[in-house]
């Protein structure tokens, strides 16, 4: 790929339309740009035409749903199943200005109104809502992240089974770890095997992770092929009638080093003194991080550990809030997040263990069921 060149026309057209800057979002564009991988890269963005005016629209009296027609040929036949929507707005592929959602709005009076917007609608809309129907705009986000982070007793159930089946793969998989087997044929099966357990797809593209001497010093730089030294470190996840599971465990081919044997006890130390540290209803995500770190500082090794301790998941795998510095959230009951300390050491190896944890009332439970204890195959 020619990036140089690249860059080299936008600047051009940066000086022809009169900008000093331009902002380009993680997805992508910004791959084609300069080649960083996208932000969420297992998946590449559908669209059909005007589908950015695609969303729901609340108010006090309807539950508005807005589609174009080719995305509704999949449920516009069934909306008895869907009672809670009041009013389906099917607006043809050639309304790729909006002309139907704006007729809409303006029908329920909304032109001039306060109008709350999550993160991801579109600016086209945004911009729209305030452009032509004088509409003032507020985000919400913050709102809909605190519903979507208690979970109900259904939605535990859901997520304690997706954690079940990610915990079954991982048994599953172990045969296939044996000097000579490619990475990507057991991240291949991986993803087929969810489909065995009735999950309907991967949360994020299956990641077999093996540093080691003769692999890259980076991360990004893992071996292609196992050979018997290999550390390895699982991360995948599936989802099951729309929720997630997130997973990961580090499996050593024959007796670690010392170090990395060390590395190990850490990870798991770790991992539970961030839950240990915590009190359901009184701390804050961000104190939970805080433990998790401390045990790798005190050790001399939190320059290895190069993330959060976790991160929010249900129906998107990374969701609000994080276990991480800056989130203030208090951790409360029905709260999913996972607990997922690693070292990466160059030149030596990855070790991680990762599991779903669920805030309960009394204290917090694992979804995840895989033995925590070093696992040496060889």
């Amino acid at each position: 790929m020619d990036y140089a060149k690249r860059i080299k026309n936008l600047r051009e057209r940066m000086e022809r339309t009169g900008v000093d800057a331009a902002l380009i979002a993680n997805d992508a564009s910004w791959e084609y740009m300069v080649g960083l991988p996208r932000g969420g890269h297992d998946n590449t963005k559908q669209r059909q035409n005007s589908l950015e005016f695609a969303c729901l629209l609340v108010t006090q009296k309807l539950v508005t749903a807005f589609c174009p027609r080719l995305s509704a040929l999949g449920f516009s036949w069934r909306m008895e199943q869907f009672p809670q929507v009041d009013k389906l707005v099917i607006y043809p592929d050639a309304d790729i200005y909006g002309e139907n959602f704006d007729r809409e709005i303006t029908a329920q009076g909304l032109d001039g109104k306060y109008i709350g917007l999550t993160r991801d609608i579109s600016s086209m809309v945004a911009l729209r809502l305030i452009d032509k129907h004088g509409a003032k705009v507020k985000d919400i986000s913050a709102e809909l992240d605190e519903m979507r982070a208690l979970k109900d007793e259904e939605e535990i159930a859901l997520m304690r089974h997706a954690s079940g089946v990610a915990d079954r793969i991982y048994y599953d998989i172990l045969p296939m770890l044996v000097p000579g087997t490619r990475i990507r044929e057991i991240e291949h099966e991986i993803e087929r095997l969810l489909e065995t357990y009735d999950c309907s797809y991967s949360s994020f593209s299956a990641e077999v992770l093996n540093y080691g001497p003769k692999a890259g010093n980076r991360i990004g730089e893992p071996y292609a092929i196992l050979e018997e030294d290999h550390t390895i470190a699982f991360d995948y996840g599936v989802v099951y009638q729309g929720y997630c599971s997130d997973f990961g465990r580090t499996v050593f081919l024959r007796e670690p080093t010392p170090e990395l044997r060390r590395c190990h006890e850490l990870v798991m130390e770790a991992q539970q003194a961030a839950l240990d540290a915590a009190k359901v209803g009184v701390s804050r995500c961000c104190e939970l991080n805080e433990a998790c770190h401390r045990v790798m500082k005190e050790a001399g090794m939190d320059a290895h550990f190069i993330h959060r301790m976790g991160h929010g998941i249900g129906k998107d795998v990374h969701e609000r809030p994080f276990m991480a510095e800056g989130e203030d959230t208090i951790v409360r009951p029905g709260m999913c997040f996972t607990d997922e300390p690693s070292l990466f050491l160059a030149g030596k190896g990855l070790v991680r263990v990762e599991d779903v944890v669920l805030a309960t009332p009394s204290g917090f439970e694992y979804l995840n069921s895989v033995t925590k204890e070093i696992v040496v195959l060889g």
